[in-house]
């Protein structure tokens, strides 16, 4: 029998690098509390549910990348740019890493995060494949 190992770690790295172009503003697990500069938009990345092993082959889970843009005045929600960062980040789809493959992606409704951002959530498939 072998020894189970999770690699959640590698799989946000990897969803992390490969959002490099959409924005420098991005991060894996939680946003932060207050940042250095200003921020217009930024991404977190996360897998939210359990990795459940499936065998000697691959590991399921589900992940999600939350696209967050800060609000236009009156506090209303940027809609332009919330759309144009979510095709980007569907466009990416399917992705076909070395370790990993993640399809399906499902818009989920965001809303207001009270801070003056507005959020879109993109959940997804992976399957992790066992080496």
């Amino acid at each position: 029998m072998s020894k189970t190992v999770f690699p959640r770690m590698e799989v946000l790295q990897s969803l992390y690098e490969l959002t490099a172009d959409i924005t420098p503003n991005r991060f894996i697990t939680t946003r932060p509390s207050s940042t250095d500069k200003s921020m217009q938009e930024f991404l977190l990345i996360r897998l939210p549910q359990g990795i459940y092993d499936r065998g000697d082959t691959y590991q399921s889970t589900k992940g999600q990348i939350s696209i967050f843009v800060r609000d236009v005045q009156g506090g209303l929600e940027n809609t332009f740019t919330l759309e144009k960062l979510q095709k980007t980040i569907v466009d990416l789809f399917p992705i076909v890493a070395e370790h990993y493959h993640a399809k399906m992606p499902v818009l989920l409704p965001g809303g207001t995060d009270g801070a003056g951002f507005h959020s879109l959530i993109i959940q997804f498939s992976i399957t992790i494949l066992k080496h």
